[in-house]
């Protein structure tokens, strides 16, 4: 009975000891996905092209040629998605931002068109590489001969002179700046949609139309074609920028 009861007990430590230990598998995080902010000109529901004829409702023919926004703190709440963005139409077409997020943090989103106070008058060399503020990449979107930031540039061309022939003989000219221009917008309950492998795109509308022919606050291109944002054209430029504020819409 001794012998059997050694047996068996040499027989349960083998066994234990050859028991393989459980090793938990190795945890691996997901990698950031990519995610773009775009901004999509549209007249009558259909994309706008530069250089595609508008015709007010005064009767008269207008394109645009550039459209261009600098703006800030592209976020929801805490999380920043962007400390800054430079739209540019003609260079990288509907593309406001692309970055490393996760969208489920991005269902709401804020973003100014514009600079705040204590950033526009900072030297525009001081901002990281990387940032749309910094002189390097914010270009002709900074003024040099006045301190500050350009937050909108809206160019064009239009024909003024009702003969019947598209003449297009005059240019619009709008730069937007200085801290009264700034302006926010909220939008809540975003649509981001798969574009690829872990990419992700949310998609906002710029009415084109809005912006100069907007019925409770038209703008005549034929004769308020200009402004360079100075004091006696402050009236011009708050009515033109408020009209690019309100244009934009989420998808």
């Amino acid at each position: 009975m001794k012998k059997s009861t050694l047996f068996l007990t040499a027989v349960i430590v083998l066994g234990t000891s050859c028991k393989k230990e459980k090793v938990n598998d190795p945890i691996t995080s997901l990698p950031p996905q990519a995610l773009e902010v775009h901004l999509s000109p549209k007249m009558d529901g259909q994309n706008y092209s530069l250089n595609q004829v508008i015709t007010s409702p005064q009767g008269y023919d207008y394109y645009f040629t550039n459209i261009k926004i600098l703006g800030t703190d592209m976020q929801n709440g805490s999380n920043l998605l962007s400390e800054s963005y430079l739209y540019d139409y003609e260079l990288t077409g509907s593309l406001m931002r692309s970055v490393k997020g996760e969208r489920a943090s991005f269902t709401n989103l804020n973003f100014n068109i514009g600079v705040p106070n204590i950033l526009n008058h900072a030297d525009p060399s001081l901002p990281s590489a990387t940032s749309a503020l910094n002189i390097a990449n914010a270009g002709d979107m900074h003024w040099g001969w006045n301190p500050g930031y350009i937050f909108a540039k809206l160019e064009g061309k239009v024909d003024t002179t009702n003969n019947g022939v598209a003449d297009f003989n005059h240019n619009f000219v709008f730069h937007l700046g200085t801290d009264e221009i700034f302006r926010s917008l909220n939008f809540t309950d975003l649509t981001w949609n798969s574009i690829g492998d872990n990419k992700f795109r949310t998609n906002f509308n710029l009415l084109v139309k809005e912006i100069f022919d907007k019925a409770s606050d038209p703008i005549d291109l034929r004769v308020q074609y200009s402004s360079h944002s100075s004091p006696s054209q402050m009236v011009l430029s708050n009515k033109v920028v408020d009209n690019l504020q309100n244009a934009i819409l989420k998808e």
